[in-house]
Parts: structure tokens; sequence; C-alpha cells
């Protein structure tokens, strides 16, 4: 791709949904791009650009979508879903015991692994789960993406990811070689299709919002707008999940670290019943170990510098 088509792409990027890619990026973006011209059958990029530059909106929301980061996997950072199972959900517990109600937003689900997992560690650590109101949001700009999570099918290699034989038996079934999201871990969790930019869309307050490495692709002036609709979005001093090594300045106007969970942040609030997580206790050796079939560090190779693949 060359350089000013690729200057332009981001360009077109940060107009209309915001999103501040770099030269580092070109290698994903240039992959992706790829993609979209032979699966709907251009002749080469600068084809595809100058239909791009005539501004139709249809296609410019189409690439869009095609270029939107959707890199996941089940049980995503296994440490960060254990500590999730064994400390934040039992406080939740304990603090909504009255009402028996929970609610979870994964913001920029992708193709829904993330949310499903979430309903898998309530099924397993959350008693008589039946008894209580469990609502599960999965929201993403791609139409394709939540298509995808509402039919709930994955193949052998996207289950394996993140997911041992036990938890793969346990919430899947087998139907004609593709793995079928059980009924009790689907009941729980609903899929639509939202850019964050728009109006809140969304009602309810949560008690849990995962929102991991989305916010990242955005300006500044825009991850401030995210935080403060997501943090009005929040229950009193309720969760926020972001991604590893994701540092968000405009963060600490809206939250609080938790000391000794990684990626966790906590709402400020004055108030006194706030949810308080049990002191920091010793990760178990286990928790180090994901129990996968496939490692998905093991699945990245090394990536050429952009500057070298860049055309004049």
């Amino acid at each position: 791709m060359k350089r000013n088509d690729f200057e332009f792409l981001l360009s077109l990027l940060t107009r209309n949904v915001g999103w501040n890619f770099s030269e580092d990026d070109y290698y994903v973006i240039d992959k992706k791009i790829s993609n979209f011209i032979r699966e709907h059958n251009y002749a080469s990029v600068e084809e595809l650009m100058a239909e791009l530059r005539l501004g139709q909106k249809n296609l410019t929301w189409q690439v869009i979508e095609a270029l939107a980061m959707s890199d996941t996997h089940f049980y995503r950072d296994y440490v960060v879903f254990r500590r999730f199972e064994e400390f934040v959900l039992p406080s939740l517990r304990e603090a909504n015991r009255g009402s028996k109600k929970l609610r979870i937003w994964s913001l920029g689900c992708s193709t829904g692994q993330e949310a499903y997992s979430i309903a898998m560690a309530i099924k397993r650590k959350l008693l008589n789960v039946s008894d209580w109101d469990i609502d599960i949001i999965g929201t993403d700009l791609s139409s394709a993406s939540i298509s995808k999570a509402q039919k709930g099918v994955y193949s052998s290699f996207e289950v394996q990811m993140g997911l041992n034989a036990e938890m793969i038996i346990n919430n899947f079934h087998l139907e004609r070689e593709q793995w079928l999201v059980n009924d009790d871990i689907m009941k729980m969790v609903e899929f639509r299709r939202y850019n964050i930019l728009d109006e809140m869309a969304l009602t309810d307050k949560f008690d849990v919002i995962f929102c991991r490495n989305t916010l990242r692709f955005f300006t500044p002036k825009i991850q401030y707008q995210i935080l403060d609709k997501v943090y009005k979005a929040q229950t009193n001093g309720g969760f926020l999940y972001l991604g590893k090594d994701e540092n968000i300045d405009a963060l600490t106007d809206f939250y609080d670290k938790v000391p000794g969970f990684d990626c966790l942040y906590q709402a400020k609030s004055i108030a006194l019943n706030k949810v308080v997580l049990p002191e920091e206790k010793k990760i178990e050796a286990d928790f180090d170990v994901m129990p996968s079939f496939i490692k998905p560090a093991s699945l990245y190779e090394k990536r050429p510098i952009a500057s070298e693949l860049l055309k004049k």
C-alpha cells in the first residue's frame, strides 16, 4: 500500500470513528485491506481507494468494519479472569444478594468470546445462578462480529484458544464439527451493534464493564468522552476492566486503580456502600498457567518494521 493511501485511511478512520492509528499499525491495516480487496473482488488497492475518496457512506462503513481490531479469544489474559472469578464475583454476589441482579457490559466484544467467558465464569462461581437475574450485554461496531457472536458457533481452533477440555465440554456441544454455546450460557448474554461515539443506547447501570484493548485506539479527547459515558453507566463504585499495559491519561478523572488486581479499576465514589474487594491474596501457582490447548502468544510472528513496508 502506498504511503498516501495509508495516510488517507488513517484520516478516514479518525474522522468517522475517532480511531488514532499510526504507522506502527501499518502491518495489520495492510493485511485487512488486502483481505477486503480479495473478498469484494477489487482489482487493486488503488481501485478501492478511488471509490473511497468519492465519499460513499456504505463503502466507507464496510471498510471501517473490516479494519476493526478483532483480536480476541476465550479467557483472554487467564489470570485476569481467574481473579474475576475468585474475588470480584463473590464480592458482587454479597453486595447484590438482596436484588439478585447482575449487569455486565462487554464493550468492544468482537465475536463474542469475552462475553461468553464472563458467562462461563458466572456459571462456575455464582451459586444458584438460575435464581439470579443475569444480563451480560456485548456491543461492537462491527455488524459481522455481532452476527457471529449472536450465533455462538465456534471452530475447534477458536474454542481451544483459552479453554481446556473440561471448560469446552461443560459449556459447548458439538454439531457438524462446530462448537455451539450451550443454552444456559447463551441465555445470559445479549449482543447489539453499537458505536461508542453514538448516544448511549443502554439504560441499565452496570456492575462491571469490560473495555479491554479498546480505548487505546482512540485520540485522548475521545478517550475522555468515552470514559465519561462509561462512568455514568456504572453502578455505585462499579468495576472497569481495561487491557494489559493500557495507559489512559483521562482514567484517573473517573476511576481508581484496585490494588493487587491487574487491569481492574473502580468508579470514584464517596458512598459508603460501594462494593469492596477482599484484601490482595497470593495467586495460586496454577493461575499463571492458561490451561488451553493453544497458547495465543505462540501464534504471533515477528512483524516487519512498518517504515520498511510503506512505499513512497
